[in-house]
């Protein structure tokens, strides 16, 4: 029994490219093709006697056919490949493959279930969803692994589906969570709304998807750029009455006239001052002397701005 008996076959495809053979012509094509596709690896050995018996004619009848026929198939290193079989073989050979895989990690969780060990479940869920999580963006190589999730998204049969548009909207930068299935979801409502089908070709959403990818890197490009034009505000620290640098940063200039009458009305810190938390100062320094300011800052700025200089404070400073 073949690897993978099912063969894939886009009709559309298929009679753009064979219309000009003749009926003997497909029937050939077509054996090759099977037998390609039955055989591991997807080549056929270059072997004219092989190649006559495969597809049923005469060695002398095949010598006529096969210059038409090699046309569609790569001939190299003793061996007959088909590209667009050869990649629909490589797609269909790593989803069993992942499916194999899925299907051993649940049996082994059904074992540890049964057992009642209910921690050895739990890690390899934690620790799959953690390595998703930290991968940023899929690899243009892996879009076959997420065919089954793009299938779903536009109402396809995944056995059937071609590879080759998703592997061109990851090469292009798309995002299969963020791009990719929200705008085939939205496109085949759409359709499915409109003519009752949904379409039969993933080209069909190729324009939304690059759409959906410059939309999201234009507005991820716009939000850094802002964020730079406008760097969020460093964090607010307590202020510390004794010292000088502090008073200085809070009180601003001392020549400041309209500064000091501010202050006057407005004697505490705020919730509104962007370097310091708010915390109130004491008595104002215009109305009674305030112990609390050091003697450095009532020199420069108390006579200038009014204060109620300490006693002995206005002597020495008239000295």
């Amino acid at each position: 029994m073949a690897e993978f008996p099912a063969l894939p076959i886009f009709t559309d495809a298929y009679l753009a490219d064979t219309r000009h053979l003749t009926a003997e012509e497909h029937g050939v094509y077509l054996l090759l093709l099977m037998c390609a596709w039955r055989t591991r690896g997807c080549a056929l050995k270059d072997d004219d006697r092989f190649l006559a018996r495969s597809v049923g004619v005469t060695l002398q009848r095949w010598r006529r056919l096969r210059p038409v026929i090699a046309d569609f198939f790569t001939v190299k290193d003793g061996l007959w490949r088909q590209k667009k079989l050869t990649d629909v073989y490589k797609g269909v050979e790593t989803r069993v493959a992942r499916n194999r895989a899925n299907g051993a990690k649940g049996g082994r969780a059904k074992a540890a279930r049964t057992s009642g060990d209910r921690q050895a479940v739990a890690t390899p869920r934690k620790l799959a969803t953690k390595t998703r999580i930290q991968t940023p963006e899929p690899k243009a190589e892996d879009a076959d692994l997420c065919l089954q999730d793009i299938a779903a998204a536009a109402g396809l049969d995944v056995v059937g589906l071609d590879p080759s548009e998703p592997l061109k909207w990851q090469a292009a930068g798309a995002d299969l969570s963020r791009d990719i299935l929200p705008a085939v979801e939205r496109l085949r409502r759409r359709e499915v709304a409109r003519s009752g089908r949904a379409p039969a070709s993933l080209a069909y959403y190729s324009p939304a998807i690059i759409e959906a990818r410059d939309k999201r890197l234009g507005a991820h490009k716009a939000g850094q750029a802002h964020r730079e034009a406008f760097p969020p505000a460093l964090p607010k620290r307590r202020f510390d009455p004794t010292s000088v640098a502090d008073w200085r940063l809070f009180l601003g200039d001392p020549s400041s006239r309209f500064r000091g009458d501010y202050l006057a009305r407005h004697w505490r810190i705020g919730a509104d001052h962007p370097q310091f938390l708010p915390r109130s100062l004491g008595p104002d320094p215009t109305v009674k002397p305030n112990k609390s300011i050091p003697d450095e800052i009532i020199a420069e700025y108390g006579p200038l701005w009014g204060w109620v200089l300490p006693s002995g404070k206005a002597n020495k400073k008239s000295s």
